[in-house]
């Protein structure tokens, strides 16, 4: 594929279905089957989609659109119907609730809704508290209905900086923002690598399809390079999915990446005449060459592991303000080093009092109706404070902290609460950890394993966490040394994606 010729998504949908035609793009199970879709079929099926749109939209010069549902065929069809308009998508996590779906409907100024059919029931809640929302389409018999009654008609050219994306971040702290990102925002980060990957390869897909991450690495380089796309449909069935499927490529985030990991051991001392790196070409279905990772620390031990079992695991770094890669893991690296790859090209990277701060066409247009905020993270030329702190080695990143959790001692010296965090990472006791500053001391909170330790009152619990501990302040200085530990009974409040807030609405109790 020619990628000097791509210039929004529209202009991909169209060179993918020109150079790949019927060769199957998505498969996804449905019941017993798996049901394949071509190039050829799903950039027909996305004209009719944005013929409708175009119908809606009627005389406006431009209208938004919400889309909502797990990974799967009619989703892509509606979201690249939108863009390919000319109009904006706004994809939306299908965690969230009635009260925060209507909240960014409304917030983004949603006049379509596409939703999977399991959101039926919030419907009439939805029309009552969503006056901007004049169209809702399930992705079953109304897509159904919208593709028989549109034809197929030729795409109208779009404007590359038309905005494609609204994607709402859900940070851990504070409300969300609706990062704006332009076709060539998007068409840059998937078209800013070379040789990321093969036509014959089959990449199963488990990640959620609104976050960013998601949608550039799996589906727009699926796109770009004619990658047969597979749908993984639930996480609990990844090593069903994995022997059905034989993928050759995964992205990941590290805590899947740790329990699939941790199933291959548990096979293993089931049977300790077997080699791990027999176990895992089984498990992996048996062509799986390579895992991309992503969104969070991966220890360099578990990198290391996957390497030894013949499966190359690479570390990427990005935020959706990037759309998203500022960083990308080296499929040929195995050196694991700690860092999160190399810049891409095409990024620039300083730092500014230990913020990494870039610069590149993938860097998003701004916050939606959010002035205040934009100004905040996006310098007039062009600049993105990213929040992280860490350092440049040569073209490989490496990540310290974040900016905004830094801990402030007495005397003056910041400690990055993830530099501690991060050494309790892979312990086999502990679900759930956040390092913070509680009464003027660094303090490590966890929720313990409960299949291991169903009473967090356990002494032998609490013995393992000391010594864990006591462990890890012999590797730091003083000043960085734990010096306080609690336990909780619960799980820690959280974001929509999952991500542990730095403010709690209770501790546990104290134990050291």
């Amino acid at each position: 594929m020619d990628k000097k010729n791509i210039k929004t998504l529209q202009e991909l949908v169209e060179a993918s279905a020109k150079e790949y035609g019927d060769k199957v793009f998505v498969s996804e199970k449905k019941g017993k089957e798996v049901i394949g879709k071509t190039f050829n079929e799903f950039c027909n099926d996305v004209k009719k989609l944005t013929s409708y749109v175009r119908k809606i939209q009627g005389d406006k010069e431009h209208i938004n659109s919400a889309v909502v549902g797990g990974s799967c065929y009619a989703w892509l069809v509606c979201y690249f119907g939108i863009v390919s308009g000319g109009n904006t998508a706004v994809p939306l996590d299908a965690q969230l609730s009635c009260d925060d779906i209507a909240d960014l409907l409304n917030r983004s100024d949603s006049e379509i809704f596409f939703y999977d059919s399991r959101f039926e029931n919030i419907i009439p809640e939805l029309r009552a508290k969503c006056p901007c929302v004049r169209e809702y389409v399930s992705f079953g018999d109304d897509l159904q209905k919208v593709l028989d009654e549109n034809s197929a008609d030729d795409f109208r050219p779009v404007d590359p900086s038309a905005i494609a994306t609204i994607s709402y971040t859900s940070g851990t702290t504070g409300r969300s923002k609706g990062v704006m990102l332009r076709n060539s925002n998007l068409i840059d980060n998937a078209m800013c690598q070379d040789n990321e990957s093969e036509p014959d390869n089959i990449v199963m897909s488990v990640l959620p399809i609104h976050h960013i991450y998601c949608f550039t690495c799996d589906i727009l380089l699926a796109m770009r390079y004619g990658n047969n796309l597979c749908f993984n449909d639930s996480m609990m069935r990844i090593p069903q999915n994995l022997k059905l499927f034989k993928p050759h490529v995964m992205l990941v985030v590290p805590m899947i990446a740790e329990t699939l990991y941790r199933q291959i051991q548990n096979i293993k001392n089931a049977h300790p005449e077997r080699t791990e790196k027999e176990i895992a070409e089984e498990y992996f279905g048996g062509n799986l060459r390579t895992i991309f990772s992503g969104g969070a620390y991966l220890r360099p031990e578990l990198q290391r592991a996957y390497i030894d079992m013949g499966i190359q695991m690479a570390q990427g770094y990005g935020m959706t303000e990037c759309s998203p890669r500022i960083s990308t893991g080296d499929r040929f690296d195995t050196e694991c080093k700690g860092d999160v790859g190399v810049i891409v090209n095409g990024c620039q990277v300083k730092t500014i009092d230990g913020e990494i701060v870039v610069k590149s066409p993938s860097v998003m247009a701004g916050y939606y109706k959010d002035e205040e905020e934009t100004a905040k993270t996006l310098t007039p030329d062009g600049w993105l404070h990213t929040g992280d702190l860490g350092y440049v080695d040569g073209n490989h990143l490496f990540l310290t902290g974040r900016k905004k959790n830094l801990i402030i001692l007495s005397n003056g010296e910041n400690v990055s609460p993830e530099e501690l965090e991060n050494k309790f990472a892979g312990t086999d006791f502990i679900t759930e950890l956040l390092v913070y500053s509680d009464d003027g001391v660094i303090c490590a909170e966890i929720f313990p394993n409960k299949d291991m330790y169903p009473d967090t009152t356990d002494i032998g619990l609490e013995k393992k966490f000391r010594e864990k501990t006591d462990e890890i302040n012999k590797t730091v200085s003083t000043a960085k040394a734990i010096r306080r530990i609690r336990i909780r009974d619960v799980e820690f409040d959280k974001t929509p994606s999952k991500k542990i807030k730095c403010q709690q609405t209770e501790q546990g109790r104290i134990v050291k």
